[in-house]
């Protein structure tokens, strides 16, 4: 049997085999390049790019809110540095005004006190001529300096 194919074998020319393994090999990686796993590594690939451009179109969108976030909070943080500073502004002058009422509170005191002690002098003054004049005159004398009339009314010039 070996004989019947090498005989068979060697009736055809060289060229034929050449030939025919040239197309073998083209119809077997024709046959691979369509059905093999490049195929698959191809889909796999592409499905591999989709996610990752959608994950990209996310973090794009992610880092928009948060750049839209960090601009919210420095405009947010600039008004409320303003609103510090005028109330910083307001307290000062309430507190000016409060020192300037201080002021006034005590000045008034003095004052107040000062007319005590002139409405406690001007009692004791007025007692005393009080006292120093009903001393001094009597009722049956006549009053000086009326002139010529003499009459013996009792004036009484006390005030209570």
């Amino acid at each position: 049997m070996y004989e019947k194919i090498k005989t068979t074998l060697t009736s055809y020319p060289r060229s034929y085999y050449v030939i025919g393994a040239i197309v073998f090999l083209s119809v077997f990686c024709l046959w691979y390049i369509s059905h093999g796993p490049s195929g698959a590594d191809y889909q796999r690939t592409l499905n591999a790019v989709e996610r990752a451009q959608k994950q990209q179109r996310e973090s794009v969108e992610l880092n928009r809110s948060v750049q839209r976030s960090i601009d919210r909070s420095t405009e947010l943080s600039h008004e409320a540095k303003g609103r510090i500073e005028r109330s910083t502004q307001y307290n000062h002058e309430i507190g000016e005004r409060i020192t300037n009422s201080q002021g006034r509170l005590t000045e008034a005191r003095s004052y107040l006190e000062r007319n005590a002690e002139l409405f406690r002098r001007i009692e004791e003054q007025s007692r005393e001529r009080q006292e120093n004049y009903q001393t001094s005159t009597d009722a049956t004398q006549p009053i000086p300096g009326s002139g010529s009339r003499s009459d013996n009314r009792n004036i009484n010039s006390t005030m209570k």
